[in-house]
């Protein structure tokens, strides 16, 4: 029997993921630092529905279940399943913890008898007070960083402060990992937490300013390395991801910090290479050429938009300018970039649209950046929609609304009739050969690298051709059925005429693609 169970749910889409979650290794290592014995069951790498989730369950023994919900779309499912073990006879401490549950604790609690408590903010030491209490058989209500429910009323404690010194965390458990090594093709490990930027469409901020302490906060690199080669002992992949919400701390502290993270990488960096994210407006090619001699190979930029408006709105305090600079300086030095882009939103216009196509068609990036924006509790921006009456429902699933006429129908008409029915392998399969040479898991000498590239930024264009179109036709209300299928005719050709080509070139690579990690 374990004093713990913890608990990541199934994702929404059933697919299974390949990353660890470092949240739920924390939680584990402190608590057995603690003397308290913890089991994981992390479904979403394991391949578990609810269902195999309520069958792992049914044959476990536990005093605490703590269920991490990362992303708001897990929240409902995961609260609506939670509800239907309770009356299968769940007989255990239900508390919940994550984002999502720190936001919207008040409705968690009023709608969900299942759940006993929500630990708002970082849950490593609430988590370990409030197990100590509950074995103890004391009062756990008192409790500083969680919310519960005393009859009809929703109480909530005072909230713990952010954890001060990251490098006093003992290293996150690895079970899953250690087990089954071969299932991750990363190694994934927290150099930070925290975000200093208040963007209004991003929670992240949001979350870690509703508790005291230092917003943005660093591990000591030589903790960072060492945990890194610990793990690659216990399988040696060739890339590792920073997860952390954003790399680069604030100001000329911040960008120092990252000069001296190169140099310890560069001195301890032995067979692998690493990815990271970070802002534009952090890429400068004097920083950014150091951290390629030590080891980055590939950056997660958020640039979220290709036009000043809709970057004002997000409050990012950059630039277009500011955002193509960035991905020429990450160009030039060889550095693999998955950008972070949100075309729609409910203030979109089509002259927005427009200047997005054309800057991603300018700088080369692929129509998959592509995205709507996600509405969650914490979001800024949320306020300000429900204000212009553009968000409808409830906080455990927001709907938006389009001010500009057809803009909403235009975005289902990409997803659901565009890329949602048209699947092109061979140019996903030439993405990855390309990044994969970018972050050291194929060679530069790779054969058709070049013609590779240029048949797909010849398919980027096609499709930015097409999509511009569509935008057209959509903003005239020229969107009959028979236009609609016009265009869906012209994109599939597009997709499969390009998929083709580059198929036959990749043929001719005489790659294996399943044994480079690509």
């Amino acid at each position: 029997m374990a004093d713990v169970l913890l608990v990541n749910p199934p994702p929404p889409s059933r697919q299974r993921q390949s990353m660890e979650h470092l949240g739920l290794g924390y939680l584990a290592s402190m608590l057995r630092k603690n003397g308290f014995s913890v089991e994981i069951i992390n479904a979403q790498t394991e391949g578990l529905d609810f269902e195999g989730l309520s069958n792992e369950l049914s044959v476990r023994s536990f005093d605490v279940l703590g269920v991490s919900i990362l992303f708001q779309n897990e929240l409902k499912l995961t609260l609506d399943w939670l509800e239907s073990m309770t009356g299968e006879g769940l007989n255990a401490h239900v508390t919940v913890g994550g984002h999502p549950a720190t936001f919207t604790y008040r409705e968690v609690l009023a709608e969900y008898e299942c759940v006993d408590s929500v630990v708002r903010g970082e849950g490593e030491f609430t988590l370990v007070e409030l197990v100590e209490r509950i074995k103890g058989g004391k009062d756990w209500r008192s409790v500083e960083g969680i919310a519960y429910r005393d009859g009809d009323q929703v109480v909530m404690n005072p909230a713990r402060p952010l954890v001060a010194d990251l490098d006093a965390l003992p290293w996150p458990a690895r079970d899953a990992f250690t087990a089954h090594p071969e299932s991750f093709d990363q190694i994934v490990v927290a150099g930070s937490r925290g975000c200093h930027c208040q963007c209004s469409f991003c929670s992240i901020a949001t979350f870690y300013r509703s508790f005291k302490g230092r917003v943005w906060r660093r591990r000591d690199p030589k903790d960072v390395l060492d945990e890194i080669d610990a793990v690659r002992k216990i399988y040696p992949t060739e890339f590792v991801l920073l997860i952390d919400d954003t790399f680069i701390g604030p100001g000329k502290i911040g960008r120092e910090q990252a000069f001296e993270f190169a140099e310890a990488l560069g001195r301890r960096r032995k067979g692998y290479f690493v990815g990271t994210s970070c802002r534009a407006d952090q890429v400068d090619e004097e920083l950014f050429q150091e951290l390629r001699k030590a080891g980055l190979r590939l950056v997660f930029l958020g640039i979220e938009s290709g036009n000043e408006e809709t970057l004002q709105l997000f409050d990012k305090r950059s630039s277009v300018e500011t955002n193509r600079k960035a991905l020429e300086i990450l160009k030039k030095l060889n550095i693999s970039v998955e950008a972070g882009f949100i075309m729609f939103n409910p203030y979109t216009k089509y002259s927005n649209i427009r200047q997005d196509l054309d800057f991603l068609m300018e700088t080369g990036l692929g129509p998959e950046v592509l995205s709507d924006l996600g509405l969650f509790p914490g979001e800024p921006l949320i306020e300000k929609l429900k204000k212009d009456e553009l968000v409808t429902g409830s906080p455990f699933n927001y709907v938006a609304k389009y001010k500009e006429p057809g803009v909403g129908e235009f975005f289902e008409f990409l997803r659901m009739r565009l890329f949602r029915q048209n699947d092109f392998p061979a140019v996903r399969m030439g993405e990855q050969i390309l990044q994969a040479v970018k972050i050291g898991m194929l060679p530069p000498t790779t054969p058709k690298l070049k013609e590779i590239e240029s048949t797909l930024h010849e398919f980027y264009a096609g499709v930015y051709g097409i999509l511009h179109k569509g935008a057209d036709m959509f903003e005239g209300c020229f969107h009959t059925e028979q236009n609609i299928l016009s265009i869906q005719r012209e994109f599939q050709k597009q997709c499969g005429d390009y998929s083709l080509k580059l198929q036959k070139i990749i043929d001719e690579t005489q790659l294996n693609m399943s044994t480079t990690g690509a």
